[in-house]
């Protein structure tokens, strides 16, 4: 009888090891909130849900008086970034620079994989979750 109950609980131990929590790679809720740029505080991200969808919304323009919000659709999967760009084509932008430096709390990309009127291949953002 006490043989079983020592199988009883080394298979009973043996199943909680194994059924450990996996990372959660396909939520696009760790994104929601605001995220800044350190090199450039007007940057600003905001990602949110917005009518069913996550929706990342940012100033698409030069001017900061003059503000242009563009809300995309993103989808957040495998811990890899895409955004659709819209339109009937249904397009979706795969963001490879995406990458946590502190996950869940800050991440980097290629700035012109976000702003598609940026030259430069070489700029990075740096994007820290605020509040």
């Amino acid at each position: 009888m006490a043989r079983f109950s020592i199988i009883g609980i080394i298979s009973f131990a043996l199943l909680l090891a194994a059924c450990t929590k996996s990372k959660d790679n396909n939520n696009e809720a760790v994104l929601y909130g605001v995220w800044v740029n350190s090199k450039a505080p007007m940057d600003t991200l905001w990602f949110m849900n917005k009518g069913g969808k996550n929706i990342l919304r940012y100033n698409n323009s030069f001017n900061i008086a003059m503000p242009a919000y563009t809300e995309l659709e993103y989808f957040f999967k495998n811990g890899e970034l895409s955004i659709a760009l819209g339109g009937p084509s249904g397009i979706t932008r795969f963001i490879d620079s995406f990458a946590w430096k502190q996950e869940n709390r800050q991440f980097d990309i290629l700035i012109y994989q976000l702003y598609l009127f940026i030259s430069s291949s070489t700029t990075h953002g740096v994007y820290t979750k605020i509040g």
